[in-house]
């Protein structure tokens, strides 16, 4: 949400994405409760449209994760419990596109780290969460997973995950299990 936003424009090749934040509503309306932004525009509109959105967020109670404030926010994974079901939810923007990465002390998505994120994955399974694990992958014009995509994946649902999703694809990409998690 930026406050500026302005009307879209459908010109090929701008791709720079802001929301009015009179369409909030929107979300209102559909009961949001957890907003993921692991997405490579989480900064088209620059760190005070993060940090706005971050706030309107807030104001209204829900839950948001992979990006933050700062590193140490955008890492944090957060915690749900409902109807006896404990969930857990973190992410990360692989690509880092245009500055979208947070850092000690400027807002953005969450890089993947891999070694934190499954090291966090793991903690949150000791401590009886079912963590579900989301992307912002590189993007391919193609319907099959990459090798390199299959293998980091995977290395999520390996250390406990039990569900990896991404959020990146151009074209619909299909699913599998490794062990009892989905990807």
């Amino acid at each position: 949400f930026a406050q500026n936003c302005p009307p879209p424009d459908p010109s090929p090749g701008l791709y720079r994405f802001c929301s009015d934040p009179r369409y909030l509503d929107l979300l209102e309306y559909i009961g949001t409760d957890i907003v993921e932004l692991t997405g490579n525009h989480v900064m088209d509109y620059k760190a005070g449209a993060l940090l706005y959105t971050l706030d309107l967020y807030r104001q209204r109670g829900w839950h948001y994760y992979a990006s933050g404030e700062n590193l140490a926010a955008a890492r944090r994974a957060i915690t749900i419990e409902h109807n006896g079901n404990r969930l857990a939810f973190i992410g990360c923007n692989r690509p880092g596109y245009n500055g979208e990465w947070a850092t000690d002390t400027t807002p953005g998505a969450a890089p993947c780290d891999f070694a934190y994120i499954q090291s966090e994955i793991r903690r949150l399974r000791f401590d009886g969460y079912l963590p579900v694990m989301t992307f912002q992958y590189i993007e391919y014009d193609h319907y099959e997973p990459t090798t390199e995509q299959t293998e980091e994946f995977g290395w999520i649902a390996d250390a406990g995950a039990v569900i990896v999703s991404g959020s990146q694809a151009h074209h619909p990409q299909g699913f599998n299990f490794s062990g009892a998690a989905f990807l």
